[in-house]
């Protein structure tokens, strides 16, 4: 089957690999939409950490049921499905705690396992969910939503509280629509581009800037006490280190980008202590892939704003390593379809 393959930091390869053979409890999904993330791009450059190469990347992955593995009871060939990539084991000191994300035997489609950016992959069937009727390049989109609901569960943002957040890439957008969701009055949306901010108004932003000389003073006009929520969808140390000053005394501040390992920001401990503030970070999804498909089935979430690009595997490869600065001005959620 056709797959792109990471090689070597730097490198993907689109050619044939071995055809999959789905064990017991298994499913051979034929995939027809994998998403593009952040993360993909961190195994190409080679900086992440549990990702061994070569490797098949595309962990967001939605398709149909080609073959089932013995023992499989509920998921029937031909079935439109999407798959939570994330592997547990269920009887750890974490998953016994609900903390299935960080399962002392973590697996993950796409980052430990082959990934969906193939023409088929392989999931558990614990791990595939059927979607009904609603289209699959909506439905791929549960996994990062999933991760979206894990960190608003994390962060209990205030009822009719003032949101402030950096950044409006695929990630932000969708963590707009849930805080909105989840009862926050007002969101603040700050982010570089013109045209993820157009996106961020039409799906409810309060307010939309740019960064620069005047930001600090248009934020203190838009929340003179400062804001009860404040959320970063950057990966962007400069953008954490800076987040504490725009906090309101009992603050809520979400660390939800993936910000370099070695990064180190400086932060005042009397701030924290003085404002009451709370610091709260985010890791992948835990349990949370069936509430993302039911806010998506209930069109609480609007994906199809996001998607600017829809690929065939070989323009995978030359977007996942062309220059990133390019890429983020003109591309918002990049879709794969393998058999295109």
């Amino acid at each position: 089957m056709k797959a792109a393959v990471v090689t070597r930091p730097g490198t993907v390869q689109v050619r044939e690999v071995p055809d999959l053979r789905p064990g017991p409890g298994d499913v051979l999904i034929r995939v027809t939409s994998a998403g593009v993330c952040g993360t993909d791009v961190h195994i190409v450059t080679g900086h992440h950490v549990q990702a061994t190469l070569p490797l098949v990347p595309g962990h967001e992955i939605a398709g149909h049921v080609e073959f089932v593995g013995d023992g499989v009871r509920d998921l029937a060939v031909g079935q439109a499905v999407a798959v939570d990539p994330v592997i547990a084991c269920g009887v750890c000191h974490f998953c016994r705690r609900g903390l299935r994300n960080h399962c002392l035997r973590f697996e993950a489609i796409g980052v430990t396992q082959p990934g969906g950016f193939a023409r088929y992959v392989i999931a558990p069937a614990a791990n595939t969910y059927p979607v009904g009727d609603m289209p699959l390049d909506q439905a791929v989109f549960a996994e990062p939503l999933g991760c979206i609901v894990w960190g608003l569960k994390r962060l209990d943002p205030p009822l009719a509280s003032t949101a402030l957040l950096f950044g409006a890439g695929p990630i932000g957008l969708l963590l707009l629509q849930g805080l909105l969701a989840r009862g926050v009055a007002r969101v603040t949306v700050v982010d570089p581009v013109e045209r993820r901010l157009e996106i961020a108004r039409q799906l409810g932003a309060g307010l939309t800037l740019t960064p620069g000389g005047e930001l600090n003073g248009t934020l203190r006009d838009a929340a003179p006490y400062g804001f009860e929520v404040v959320a970063e969808a950057t990966g962007n140390p400069a953008v954490v280190e800076g987040m504490l000053a725009y906090a309101a005394p009992g603050g809520k501040i979400l660390i939800f980008g993936v910000s370099p390992e070695a990064a180190r920001v400086a932060v005042s401990p009397y701030d924290v202590y003085a404002k009451d503030l709370s610091i709260i970070g985010s890791f992948s999804l835990a349990g949370t892939f069936s509430e993302a498909l039911t806010l998506l089935a209930a069109g609480r979430v609007k994906t199809a704003p996001l998607v600017s690009h829809r690929l065939p595997l070989e323009g995978l490869a030359e977007f996942l390593t062309r220059d990133r600065r390019a890429a983020r001005e003109d591309s918002i959620k990049v879709l794969i379809d393998p058999g295109a």
